[in-house]
Formats: C-alpha cells, sequence, structure tokens
C-alpha cells in the first residue's frame, strides 16, 4: 500500500448546501417533503448507475427528477419533472471539513501518496486553489479531464497508474466510492458522516481521522 486515494465533495469539503439538500428542498418547495436520508438513498442509487458527464456539465451527469421519482415511487406530472430539471442543484459555497487539513498533514506524514478522485466540473481547480489544499495531493483525477466518472473502474484504474501503485479510496457514497472502487480492485473505506448507510458495517468510518487509524493499522499489519 502506497497511496491513499480520496473523494473531494463531502469527504474532504463541505458544500452548502450538500447535492442531496439542494434537491430535499426542491422537492420540498413542489409539496414532496421527504426524509432527508431516503432523499439521499435514492440519489446515491442513480448517480451509482451514471458512468458518464453529460457534455452540458462538463465532468458531471445531468440529473434526471423522473429518476428520482421512479426510486421513491411517486409520479408526478411531466411539466413538474421538467421543471424542476432546470434547478441548478450545485452549491456554490463550500469550506473544509474540520478534519481535511490533520487528515491530509498525517497521511502526508507516513510516506502515502494522497490522489484526489472526484467526479467534478473543471471547477475542482478554483476550489482546491481556493482551500490553498492543491499542495497535498500527489494526482488529481477529474471526471471533466477523463470523461469518466465514478463508479466506472476506469477512473480508478488511472488514479492508480498515477500512484505507481495501489491502496485504499475514501468516499462518502457507496454506490459510487466504495462500489466503484472495488470493480477496479482498490479497497476502500466507506465515509458516513450523517449516518445515512447504518447496514454497512465494515470499512465505515463516521470521520477522515478515524479513516487514518484503519489506514494505519494496515501499513501496521502488511
Amino acid at each position: 500500500m502506497n497511496a491513499i486515494f480520496v473523494d473531494l465533495g463531502e469527504t474532504l469539503v463541505h458544500f452548502k448546501p450538500r447535492y442531496h439538500e439542494n434537491i430535499a428542498y426542491a422537492l420540498k418547495e413542489v409539496g414532496y417533503e421527504i426524509d432527508e436520508r431516503r432523499v439521499f438513498r435514492a440519489v446515491a442509487k442513480i448517480l451509482g448507475k451514471h458512468h458518464y458527464p453529460s457534455p452540458e456539465f462538463g465532468g458531471l451527469s445531468a440529473f434526471d427528477f423522473s429518476e428520482l421519482f421512479y426510486e421513491l415511487n411517486l409520479y408526478p406530472n411531466r411539466e413538474l419533472i421538467t421543471r424542476l430539471n432546470n434547478r441548478n442543484l450545485l452549491s456554490g459555497e463550500y469550506e473544509l471539513y474540520d478534519d481535511a487539513i490533520p487528515f491530509l498533514e498525517e497521511a502526508k506524514s507516513l510516506g502515502l501518496k494522497i490522489i484526489l478522485v472526484s467526479n467534478a466540473t473543471r471547477n475542482i481547480y478554483k476550489i482546491l486553489e481556493d482551500l490553498k489544499i492543491k499542495r497535498y495531493f500527489d494526482g488529481i483525477v477529474a471526471s471533466c479531464d477523463l470523461n469518466v466518472m465514478k463508479p466506472h473502474p476506469k477512473i480508478f484504474s488511472y488514479a492508480m497508474e498515477l500512484a505507481k501503485g495501489d491502496g485504499i479510496h475514501i468516499g462518502d457514497i457507496y454506490e459510487i466510492d466504495v462500489l466503484g472502487a472495488r470493480r477496479a480492485g482498490l479497497d476502500a473505506i466507506l465515509l458516513d458522516r450523517l449516518g445515512f448507510y447504518p447496514e454497512i458495517k465494515g470499512n465505515k468510518v463516521s470521520n477522515l481521522l478515524e479513516a487514518l487509524e484503519l489506514i494505519k493499522e494496515r501499513l501496521k499489519n502488511s
């Protein structure tokens, strides 16, 4: 193990509001008040099926509310779906999680490479500069550059090529980060900050410092 592969959004960086929160707000505005965890899990399931970005989104796939309503077993009219599909769901406000810098600093002190693996638009580079964390990464693998998205194994395979070896991936969406990494033969840790995956028992943490402890344990036993 010579590298840590890590997600950006809701792993190192908190977007305000979160992506699934914007979707929940949009549903509430049109009369559907759905439990936040239920919205998150439905969105995660949908995103886990998307492997290629939409040309008009430059690195991300278009979110179709008809898929969401299907997962939620709701049947609105087409006009409402079209109206919701025209909403911007990306947040322009962001900040580092409190554990991000301690995690990055200690990961570096362990002598491990850190490779960022993210589904993102070109705005990812501005975010890294704004938050002054670009210097921590030995490589940046973004869907906007590869034209392929997590959970497709190709994006993880490319990250391993950059690292010249394997390691472990950390991310917040099981359907994208954990399953995608495993399909590429890469181990993974689920970062479940919000407690939305109660059924997942192994290789799950609630913060990045807990993830570091798992990694140090792996290093000790390797």
